[in-house]
């Protein structure tokens, strides 16, 4: 569109020069040659240039148009990937806090384990044996999630 704007405003600025003099001279001499210019054609070729000037700024506005149309598109694809970046950013900061949930969950559970064969192979009762019990429980329960 660009390149077609341009020879259209190549055009006209032809036309407005032609018309300048076709409406200024009645005869153009030459050296050996003289042209005379009728009334006429100075109107004819102010009309033309007239719709020409027309035709340029359409297609000005076309060039606009499209510029900003080009603008607005390219805000919203950055805005888009921000929000993409926030969203990655944001998933990858759950992955983690949920990583050191279990972690921390693991930890405990394991210190559990560890705490209640303490006590079991200290004192042999029937309570600690029955938290051994309850540990290896829950051990046999998540061992898939932990």
């Amino acid at each position: 569109m660009p390149d077609f704007q341009a020879f259209i405003a190549i055009i006209t600025t032809i036309l407005v020069f032609v018309t300048g003099v076709a409406l200024k001279y009645e005869t153009i001499q030459f050296k050996n040659y003289e042209l005379p210019i009728p009334q006429w054609a100075g109107l004819s070729f102010a009309g033309v240039t007239f719709t020409f000037v027309v035709l340029d700024q359409i297609l000005r506005g076309f060039v606009r148009l499209e510029e900003v149309q080009r603008r607005d598109e390219e805000r919203n694809r950055r805005d888009e990937e921000a929000r993409a970046r926030k969203a990655d950013a944001a998933r990858t900061e759950d992955e983690r806090i949920k990583a050191t949930e279990r972690e921390t969950r693991r930890t405990r559970i394991e210190t559990r384990y560890r705490t209640a064969i303490a006590r079991f192979q200290l004192d042999p009762s029937p309570i600690h044996r029955t938290q051994l019990a309850d540990i290896l429980a829950l051990l046999e329960e998540y061992q898939d999630t932990l």
